[in-house]
């Protein structure tokens, strides 16, 4: 017993010595062993390689000595100053994304022709020649076959089919020729019975077609919308930046007056360095929008699909001031009649529906009809001199016995839990296109009180910098006071621009909201 013992006291000491050499912290270690040895010294290796690969830019050269790569020595970029119109046209057949939603429409066409394809007379032929031979017999043979295959309406299969043979036994001097002609049919009684399902999958692909030119219709009429708000965003930053340079030019005046009443003494220094740091400020802010501004307009550019060699400018074309003379209680149904994607959208409701009647329909017992009818022949004559022609026919019925029908009902359960889903969202979609339409409305008249209102504060700045500038002259202002009237004009007329074009885009946004919105080959949209 103690010899027992001692026996199983020696496996128990090494099975705990084996457990703790596997432990989670040795094999820490090993992995972060193994991993050194693969990673370790390839980040200095690759620095290296990059150290003796790196170029570097060439040494800034003195702004008045010609440099063969400078700016004078570059080929000169040709400049576009674009209108709306001309935007929307150049956005139309450059712009990657517009090509890629086109792309997209013709591979959809594409895939429907060859859905199509199948629903058709299908032919094939085949051609096949075989030579043969050896010490005692040597000999060939040719056959031609075709055959033609047709789906039926009703989900079954009709096929013909003939062939010829002819071989050839050289040793012997034996010929021979074949033919024979057959005619097949098959169709479904039960399961896969029915226009519906036979024909399911050319509806789906036309209604996949159809759905594809909407999508498409309303990818352009945002797109179009989407040009104008950059478009005329584009012209907000320029206005701004002319808003800016006429500050800036108002604020030198100021500097240069506050400069001069001081050397008459009739103001302080410190009104002089307030005009001083305002004016700096002002090129600092202009220097900024500047830059701003150069930055957008090569990103237009680059939207717009247009070369480096080319450079964008934009007119100044604010977008006018057009009311939406619609009713907003009627402008629900109109959308509900209108909209592409409405129609879209219930028509994805019939397809969920025909989809739940095809999943109940294959839940049916699998019961088909098979006929067919053939002719062999051969040109070989009988002893009477006469063709042999065998005919050959059968007609049967096949029955599958539904033993595992677990996908069938999986696939039924599933197709009447995706119609619920699809009527729970469609209601639910309805609901929020009323919402919104009136939200919209309330929005475009919210808009248009704000921009009555920036041009009722724009006209009162303008006053106010009159009268501070006209107070300051008399000594009861400081200049401060003109600073902060000029700089609050300054943003009410950049206000005005902004406000202009929300207003532009929110009526647009509207127009398309209500399917009212056409859009011609360039891109433009029919006023």
């Amino acid at each position: 017993m103690p010899s027992e013992l001692r026996r199983w006291s020696v496996v128990l000491t090494a099975s705990l010595a084996l457990c703790a050499c596997s432990s989670p912290a040795r094999f820490e270690r090993e992995s972060d062993a193994i991993v050194e040895e693969i990673l370790g010294g390839r980040a200095e290796r690759l620095n290296a390689d990059r150290r003796a690969e790196i170029r570097m830019p060439e040494p800034a050269r003195d702004a008045t000595e010609p440099s063969s790569t400078g700016p004078a020595a570059a080929e000169p970029r040709e400049l576009r100053r674009l209108t709306l119109r001309n935007a929307l046209e150049c956005a139309v057949h450059g712009n990657r994304q517009y090509t890629g939603e086109r792309e997209g429409l013709y591979q959809q066409a594409l895939s429907l022709y060859s859905t199509r394809h199948g629903f058709g007379p299908l032919l094939t032929a085949t051609l096949n020649s075989v030579f043969s031979g050896g010490e005692q017999l040597d000999s060939s043979s040719t056959s031609l076959g075709v055959g033609v295959s047709q789906r039926l309406p009703w989900g079954g299969s009709l096929s013909a089919n003939a062939s010829a043979a002819a071989t050839q036994e050289h040793a012997v001097q034996l010929e021979g020729t074949t033919a024979g002609a057959s005619i097949a049919l098959r169709q479904p009684l039960l399961r896969g019975f029915g226009h519906e399902t036979a024909m399911e999958s050319l509806v789906q692909a036309e209604r996949g077609l159809l759905y594809s030119i909407r999508e498409f219709e309303l990818f352009r009429e945002n797109f179009s919308i989407d040009v104008a708000r950059r478009f005329y965003g584009l012209v907000q930053q320029r206005r701004g930046l002319e808003n800016q340079r006429r500050n800036l030019e108002d604020v030198i005046f100021f500097r240069r007056q506050a400069e001069a009443m001081f050397a008459l003494g009739d103001t302080t220094e410190l009104e002089v360095l307030r005009a001083r740091r305002s004016e700096l400020t002002s090129q600092n802010d202009l220097i900024s929008a500047e830059e701003d501004l150069r930055r957008a307009l090569d990103s237009f550019r680059i939207f717009l699909g247009l070369p480096d060699t080319v450079s964008v400018d934009v007119e100044d074309e604010a977008p006018r001031f057009a009311e939406l003379p619609y009713d907003a209680d009627s402008a629900v149904e109109v959308a509900l009649h209108n909209r592409l994607d409405v129609l879209t959208r219930r028509q994805r409701l019939e397809d969920s529906e025909r989809s739940l009647r095809i999943a109940a329909n294959s839940a049916m017992p699998d019961i088909g009809l098979s006929a067919s009818y053939g002719v062999d022949g051969s040109a070989d004559p009988d002893v009477d001199g006469r063709r042999v022609d065998v005919p050959d026919w059968s007609i049967g019925f096949d029955v599958g016995l539904p033993i595992d029908r677990t996908s069938e009902r999986e696939s039924l359960r599933r197709a009447q839990i995706a119609h619920g889903q699809a009527l729970r969202s469609h209601e639910e979609f309805l609901q929020n296109l009323a919402v919104d339409i009136r939200s919209a409305f309330r929005e475009l008249e919210r808009r248009t009180q704000s921009l009555d209102i920036q041009r009722q504060l724009i006209f009162d700045q303008e006053r106010n910098v009159k009268i501070a500038q006209l107070r300051f002259e008399q000594g009861d202002f400081s200049n401060r006071d003109v600073v902060e009237a000029q700089q609050a004009l300054l943003e009410a007329r950049n206000a005005l621009i902004r406000e202009q074009v929300d207003y532009e885009i929110a009526r647009l946004g509207l127009i398309r909201d209500l399917g009212l919105l056409f859009i011609d080959e360039h891109g433009m949209w029919d006023e």
